[in-house]
């Protein structure tokens, strides 16, 4: 299929910009590309110089749609491992419209979504992490995501899994040697040396599986739960974090009725903060729901700010709030600083154990350089590094390793309980199967399509 058909789209993204790039990967790219874009340096693009830009102009028949440049990449020295032509043209929608109807036209196939990299991945240009780590850095929300993104995509992923994966096939060798000569049983010394291997592999495993929280929050933030009483002050401190007025703030217990999130970056990695409803107990049924949607966000979170009322005493239902939040990531602000205190960090300090407490006004902003310096270092010392250690960041990934690590458990738990060397090597198979299918060695046609899909046209 693929050496026969010639793939074209959009590469870059809708709306207006300074340069816009059409793309066309396959066998016939540079007949293609010959007779869209006219230049005076080449007779025919097979001639170009590969990587060498070629001024020239897109015409249909003797109209010119735009001018712009051509460059030529020669198979398999391309993204796709094609040969491949892309023609950059002013960011006009409506020109690169006109050009991509034009390649079209002359025999292109409109490319589906991700369908540039998944040639990729068919050609052996990228394996599936890496072509994963493409989709990864399109949508990096931070430095770190993007580091670690970038990470996957020069190999470190497909690194580990190889190596391992060596390992364990080193390991089913030695387990069928015992199955092709049953008359010889398995020495202590090799039995030892079995489950020692084993054993390192499975620690391989579960520290890896054991980097998905900390990749979660790399890729996709610090989920940071605003809770407390109604008029505490919560959405004042959102607003005054966000530095504009996102939440509407008023006199009137209750005004927030549901969650909202925004995001601010502290040291490269985004806070996702989630103002809550004020947690009490009403008969309105629309409040009941938003406390409801406020205690299902705090269990969610990594980190937890609980605003109290400071000029007000401290009630019953704060200080059952603060003893849930004492086993938690959490950090408990004393707002309203800026008026006659009623409780006090020593007060809150009996229900909220080693939390750190800290008073602000966020109506005055006063104390907020303190607050802001407490996120960051919880950010810097949640050991979340700078991306560049290896951190599973990818569902897929996380699902298929817990799966490797378990058959590992069984195949040891089969060793240990002296069972037939075919009990070991069917688990140990079973996980080298498992771990060729993040890297795609050992994936089915429907998943690799299932993947791609998920990409954006142009890519």
């Amino acid at each position: 299929m693929y050496e026969e058909t010639t793939i074209a789209a959009i590469a870059t993204g809708s709306g207006e910009g300074g340069i816009g790039i059409i793309r066309i990967s396959g066998i016939s790219a540079c007949d293609i590309a010959e007779r869209v874009f006219y230049t005076k340096k080449l007779n025919t693009f097979k001639d170009a110089i590969p990587y060498k830009m070629y001024f020239g102009y897109v015409k249909r028949d003797e109209t010119k749609i735009d001018e712009g440049l051509a460059v030529y990449m020669k198979a398999p020295h391309s993204y796709t491992g094609e040969d491949v032509v892309e023609i950059q043209i002013h960011g006009s929608q409506e020109a690169l419209r006109q050009t991509l109807e034009l390649v079209l036209e002359k025999g292109a196939t409109i490319a589906e979504r991700g369908e540039f990299t998944k040639r990729a991945f068919l050609n052996g240009r990228l394996d599936l992490t890496q072509a994963e780590a493409v989709m990864d850095i399109i949508e990096a929300k931070n430095a770190v995501a993007l580091t670690q993104a970038e990470s996957h995509l020069s190999g470190a992923l497909s690194k580990f899994v190889h190596e391992n994966r060596e390992k364990m096939k080193d390991l089913i060798t030695k387990l069928e040697v015992t199955i092709d000569y049953p008359d010889e049983d398995l020495k202590d010394l090799t039995r030892h040396e079995m489950e020692t291997e084993l054993s390192e592999i499975e620690k391989t495993l579960y520290s890896l599986l054991e980097t998905s929280k900390k990749g979660r929050i790399i890729k996709d933030g610090i989920r940071t739960a605003i809770v407390g009483k109604p008029n505490a002050g919560k959405s004042s401190l959102l607003n005054t974090l966000l530095q504009e007025e996102r939440a509407i703030v008023t006199d009137i217990p209750g005004t927030t009725r549901d969650t909202i999130e925004e995001s601010i970056s502290l040291s490269g990695i985004p806070l996702i903060l989630m103002d809550t409803a004020g947690i009490r107990k009403t008969e309105n049924k629309v409040e009941k729901i938003g406390i409801e949607r406020a205690r299902e966000s705090m269990e969610k979170a990594d980190l937890v700010l609980m605003v109290i009322d400071s000029s007000k005493e401290l009630e019953e239902s704060d200080k059952k709030l603060l003893e849930e939040i004492s086993k938690r990531k959490a950090v408990v602000l004393l707002n309203k600083s800026d008026l006659e205190k009623k409780t006090t960090k020593e007060t809150v300090s009996k229900y909220a154990k080693d939390l750190p407490v800290l008073e602000i006004s966020a109506k005055n902003k006063t104390g907020m350089n303190k607050l802001e310096k407490v996120l960051e270092d919880y950010v810097k010392t949640g050991d979340i590094e700078d991306g560049r250690a290896l951190f599973l960041t990818n569902l897929r990934h996380i699902d298929l390793v817990k799966k490797a690590y378990e058959s590992v458990i069984r195949a040891k738990e089969s060793l240990q309980l002296y069972m037939p060397a075919d009990c070991i090597v069917v688990d140990l198979t079973e996980s080298w199967n498992i771990l060729g299918e993040i890297t795609g060695d050992t994936v089915d046609d429907e998943l690799i399509n299932s993947i791609f899909s998920r990409f954006c046209v142009g890519k």
